[in-house]
């Protein structure tokens, strides 16, 4: 060989030497990485021949330096039970060719023992495949199995709780529906051991409820199930409400879905019970409305016509003695027409339809009547009753406002064996303060929190109906939530009571009230008046009443007269005012719409009725048409056409 070619030769080698040295220095690397990394890692890993010697060990968790193993075996190094344990999965790997991985405790039957995970593949020639030896991996997995020990303990724990429940609880797989878990309430509710059995167990038990498909829909929108009601039949066809909770949660490592049910049969029951009677109540109550309603339309025919032949016969009294009896006369009217339409009114009270027409009232009015009414009563029973005069006025419902003050009266008067009953006022502030004091028996602390229920009484226990039913202080209280202010009680047994309640002061004097009512007169003058009524002797005193204020007045008993009497003029009416219930089947409401067809004008109209159903109430609303009740005084009577015929010429 030249020198030429020696020298290329050497140079080649040289240089393939020094790629050597390189890959040798990343081999080198690598290697440290690797064991750096192990050193990381409470993983063991080692080699062995077939004769279960170590070639190789890296094992810096337990200590073991691998010069001092090579070539020895697990019985060399380990207690004779682990190694034999060890030493069996390993030749039974090498036996077999197949790969085993198991859990295994460093002591064995020690429950305080340490575990790891053993896992054993062969190790095969890469020429003819032969084993020629084994790989083996280890890693302490004593931790883990710690905290899967005290998981199955919890949940056993938590089953053994669910089982002690007597709320239905079920866990279902997420997909398929099966059970995976059901306490005791859940079984004896829905027979879930039977239910697994059958055949119902081929499909989901969520979805055999019904309930499935509600359940999914939230899920996919991320949300629970909160008290979703249905209802599940019973084998013995006994219905039962229940309401579903439900929530996603993971069993056993599985999707699952945790529900919890309550069964509110029983709560369901008591609400249709209660439903019913309630409907049932509701009913008597329309039926007793009904009655009052239907009652009061004839009762107060007379009185409403008595009232209006009145206000015309004034005009006809001249001496002073025969005005006084007039007065007296309209004091009594006017008394028994307020008692009897707040006897009616207990009708409305309970339908909750209690018309109110709040206005300036005269107390002086309303003080003279009651001592008008009540002077009587109290020199027969022996009793001084006194009723302090006032000259202001309230703003309140006259009727109600009366009504209150009548039932105080005539309660303190009947629970008053002697002394004196006093009706007074004072000034509070903005406000008048109304007080009915006595010296009667007196109502202790204990019953003075029951006294405005309905049928409480005190010192009546044989029920002496000349003592009332004990409905009238319960009327009082009503009639002051509608007032908008409350009754007081101040009482002491044995020596008297003290009821009062504040309504604001009105500034207004009679004088202005006279003032102001012949002015609205004026107004009506000229004015063509239709009155339709199937009483005769209504439709006359209606009559000389709206002639005494100058109307011109059209009077007709039926739908078919009315339209005789319009065809004989050549204007239209001011005003319509019409009974509501008429012969032949036919009411005002049915009139006043048809005659506003017939002239095709809105005319202004309003109905009056001796009826007082909610019902009546409610269809005249409905029309927007004003419902004034009988008996109907006349100054009432003109507001309301004076009101009316400028809203309509606005």
């Amino acid at each position: 060989m030249s020198v030429d070619r020696l020298s290329k030769e050497i140079a080649r080698l040289k240089k393939k030497n020094r790629e050597l040295e390189e890959q040798l220095q990343d081999a080198k690397l690598s290697e440290k990485r690797f064991l750096d990394a192990l050193r990381l890692s409470p993983m063991a890993l080692c080699h062995h021949d077939r004769n279960l010697r170590y070639e190789w060990l890296y094992n810096g968790h337990m200590g073991f330096v691998q010069n001092e193993v090579i070539g020895k075996t697990d019985w060399d190094i380990l207690d004779q039970d682990l190694a034999d344990r060890m030493g069996a999965v390993k030749q039974r790997v090498l036996d077999t060719g197949i790969g085993e991985r198991v859990e295994m405790p460093t002591v064995a039957g020690d429950e305080n023992s340490e575990y790891f995970d053993l896992v054993v593949e062969p190790l095969r020639d890469e020429v003819n495949g032969d084993i020629v030896g084994l790989s083996c991996s280890g890693i302490d997995v004593t931790e883990d199995r710690r905290r899967r020990e005290a998981y199955k303990a919890s949940e056993q724990n938590l089953q053994f709780i669910f089982n002690a429940s007597p709320m239905p609880i079920l866990v279902t797989h997420l997909e398929t529906g099966a059970p995976l878990f059901f306490n005791s309430a859940a079984n004896d509710l829905f027979d879930l051991k039977n239910w697994c059995e059958g055949s119902e167990g081929g499909f989901g038990i969520l979805e055999g409820l019904g309930v499935n498909e509600r359940i999914q829909t939230a899920f996919q929108d991320n949300l629970p199930v909160q008290d979703f009601a249905f209802e599940f039949k019973l084998t013995s066809d006994e219905v039962r409400h229940l309401a579903i909770s439900a929530t996603p949660i993971f069993y056993d490592g599985d999707s699952a879905i945790l529900s919890t049910f309550h069964d509110f049969t029983d709560e369901e029951n008591s609400r249709r019970r209660l439903k019913e009677a309630k409907e049932k109540a509701e009913r008597a109550n329309a039926a007793k409305s009904q009655f009052l309603a239907s009652a009061s339309h004839d009762l107060r025919q007379p009185l409403h016509a008595m009232g209006l032949l009145l206000s015309v016969l004034k005009n006809y009294i001249q001496d002073e003695r025969g005005l006084e009896v007039f007065k007296r006369v309209t004091l009594s009217l006017e008394s028994m027409n307020d008692l009897f339409a707040g006897i009616l009114d207990i009708s409305k009270l309970d339908a909750n339809a209690v018309p109110l027409q709040f206005s300036s009232v005269d107390v002086a009015k309303v003080f003279k009547s009651l001592e008008t009414d009540f002077k009587a009563m109290a020199e027969e029973t022996g009793i001084n009753l006194r009723i302090v005069p006032c000259h202001l006025f309230v703003q309140t419902d006259a009727v109600q406002f009366e009504r209150m003050l009548r039932n105080l009266l005539s309660n303190a008067i009947r629970y008053t064996k002697q002394g004196r009953v006093l009706l007074g006022c004072r000034r509070k502030g903005s406000d008048l303060a109304f007080y009915v004091c006595d010296t009667g028996i007196g109502v202790s602390q204990a019953d003075q929190e029951v006294i405005f229920q309905e049928f409480r009484q005190v010192g009546n226990r044989e029920r002496d109906r000349r003592k009332g039913l004990g409905l009238g202080l319960a009327i009082c209280e009503r009639i002051s939530e509608l007032l908008h202010t409350r009754i007081e009680l101040q009482s002491e047994v044995d020596k008297g009571s003290v009821f009062s309640f504040k309504l604001p002061q009105a500034d207004t004097s009679a004088k202005a009230q006279e003032e102001q009512f012949n002015e609205d007169l004026a107004l009506l003058k000229g004015r063509h008046v239709l009155f339709i009524d199937d009483e005769a002797d209504v439709r006359i005193a209606t009559k000389y009443m709206l002639e005494a204020w100058g109307c011109v007045v059209l009077l007709a008993g039926s739908l078919a007269e009315a339209r005789e009497v319009l065809s004989t003029i050549k204007c239209s009416p001011d005003v319509i005012v019409a009974d509501y219930r008429l012969r032949a089947g036919e009411n005002g409401i049915d009139a006043i719409l048809s005659i506003r067809k017939q002239l095709n004008k809105n005319i202004p109209a309003f109905l009056v009725s001796g009826e007082t159903s909610s019902g009546l109430i409610q269809e005249v609303s409905a029309f927007g048409l004003p419902l004034l009740n009988k008996p109907l005084m006349a100054h009432v009577f003109c507001k309301t056409m004076i009101h009316l015929i400028s809203r309509f010429n606005q």
